[in-house]
């Protein structure tokens, strides 16, 4: 029987279980080839997009968060590539 997925975000106290599972989060996770392969298709799409930004729109506080958000989506997509969806 596959054991149940702890999901510490949800969880309503600590428990070893709990506390496993964000340590297991936490750990560093060095990528294999096909999810750099991911990990660079990735990064150019939201690289151009970031370039478009800074090419069409004003310098301002919006364009500011604008690009902040992009990398923000970046290091999210990188943390799903590294967890492969699991969180």
């Amino acid at each position: 029987m596959p054991q149940e997925r702890v999901e510490f975000t949800r969880a309503a106290k600590m428990t070893p279980e709990v506390s496993a599972e964000i340590d297991k989060a936490f750990d560093y996770a060095p990528w294999n080839e096909d999810q750099r392969a991911r990990g660079k298709w990735v990064k150019d799409a939201l690289a151009n997009a970031v370039k478009t930004i800074v090419e069409h729109v004003p310098p301002c506080p919006d364009r500011t968060t604008a690009i902040r958000k992009i990398r923000e989506a970046r290091m999210d997509a990188n943390s799903a590539i590294t967890h492969d969806g699991k969180y």
